[in-house]
């Protein structure tokens, strides 16, 4: 059944300027979170506040128009008489209602990173139930590099009046970034200035998409941050993500068992050149039968944290030993959780999520060499962990919601539905050309 876009009056597609995104949002996506986690904020008494979600919807233009280079180019672009589109959307059609770019730097900080988690924990809710958008039972994690916005070197920034002599720290204009060190690339130092962003990336029709994300100092180790991460992941409720594909920086015996034990999450690795393989067991960390033959996996206890594997019928017609085989082997999880986990070393299944962890690395290289308006040149236009958390919760809080609103395009909207809105369009521009009949 197609949506009749012409039954909707002009006036609905005018106020928004015939933007398809800004009307897709407006239809498809619901921000009444933001108010009801925004409201209590607001003192009692005094002029009436503004509206959370106009400052809300100002940082969803920043983060999705290109032409928006900074939060000041944005507060001049609402207050160019031209733009009334915009400021239909946002909820302030008076130029003089217009937020100063000063009052989303102050709304990011009294929000605070807690109460930007549960808004977007809502809309992930809220994508979940899109018919085949979101795929959580498998899930990936992966780090990149945060670049600072920092000048010069560090130096000491405080109010002593002997600075040669007192024992305050030297710090960078950023006082939280610290000295990293990242993958070596061409024209590109090994060692950054910032933060490490750790996420998890779930998949979609469209290709990966960050679920959450957590900002920390780049010294921090990746194995450090798997389990606050899937801790942070079990508080959205509604989601379940069973498999969690991760590269060696994430390898641990211990932190694997207590994810799987704990969490009911399998965290899925290669193994290392260095790790010791259990005997028993082929180099390419398959079990094997006393004739040596690979066994094959018949699936995975999660009561007992048993792996289950069977001989192989063709392998076990020949061999010697047939009359004195069990042809089926049990082996504990706990006991070597690299080998013996929910998804064997070395099997298709296993390969396949490895493929969709090269997918994670691409994205998350597309956006760290991104160089456009919002990031320009790579470095985060604010400081502080708290301020750069918040920032890049909302970005992943975007970037969800623009994969929702093409989801929806391409799997409930009429195929036509943005030419459509263009077709309106320009019979108001051809109606408004007409002279006046004098």
């Amino acid at each position: 059944m197609e949506i009749q876009i012409e039954l909707l009056p002009y006036h609905y597609y005018n106020t928004l300027g015939f933007d398809a995104e800004l009307i897709d949002y407006i239809d498809h996506v619901d921000d009444s979170i933001v108010v009801e986690k925004i409201k209590p904020l607001y003192k009692m008494g005094g002029r009436p506040p503004v509206d959370p979600r106009t400052y809300f919807r100002m940082h969803y233009l920043y983060f999705t128009r290109p032409e928006i280079s900074s939060f000041r180019e944005l507060c001049r672009q609402l207050a160019d008489p031209k733009n009334h589109a915009w400021r239909n959307f946002i909820g302030t059609p008076n130029i003089k209602d217009v937020p100063v770019h000063s009052s989303l730097s102050h709304f990011r900080k009294e929000v605070t990173p807690e109460r930007f988690y549960e808004i977007l924990f809502d809309l992930i809710r809220q994508a979940l139930k899109l018919d085949n958008f979101l795929q959580p039972n498998l899930a990936g994690i992966d780090s990149r590099p945060v670049y600072a916005h920092v000048n010069g070197y560090k130096k000491k920034r405080c109010h002593c009046e002997n600075k040669d002599t007192c024992d305050c720290e030297k710090t960078y204009s950023d006082p939280d970034a610290k000295v990293g060190v990242q993958r070596n690339k061409a024209n590109q130092n090994k060692f950054f200035i910032g933060y490490r962003k750790h996420s998890i990336v779930c998949p979609t029709p469209r290709g990966p998409v960050v679920l959450l994300s957590i900002i920390l100092p780049p010294d921090t180790a990746d194995i450090d941050v798997l389990l606050p991460l899937i801790e942070k992941l079990n508080q959205i409720g509604d989601l379940k993500v069973e498999y969690l594909v991760a590269d060696l920086g994430y390898f641990s015996a211990e932190d694997q068992a207590e994810s799987l034990v704990e969490h009911n999450v399998a965290v899925v690795t290669d193994f290392k050149k260095n790790t010791i393989i259990p005997e028993g067991c082929s180099p390419e960390g398959k079990p094997e039968c006393e004739a040596g033959y690979e066994l094959v996996w018949d699936g995975f206890d999660r009561e007992t944290y048993t792996s289950w594997f069977n001989g192989d019928e063709n392998k076990c017609l020949s061999c010697p030993l047939q009359g004195t085989c069990d042809k089926q082997f049990g082996f504990s999880f706990q006991e070597n959780p690299f080998f013996y986990g929910p998804i064997p070393q070395g099997s298709e299944l296993q390969n396949q999520m490895l493929r969709f962890r090269k997918q994670v690395e691409l994205a998350f290289a597309q956006e760290s060499n991104q160089l456009n308006s919002v990031l320009r040149h790579k470095k985060v236009p604010v400081k502080t962990t708290t301020r750069v958390q918040s920032y890049f919760i909302m970005r992943d809080m975007f970037r969800l919601i623009e994969r929702m609103i093409n989801h929806v395009r391409d799997t409930v909207l009429p195929k036509n539905h943005v030419e459509k809105i263009r077709e309106l369009q320009m019979i108001q521009v051809e109606q408004m050309s007409l002279p006046i009949a004098g």
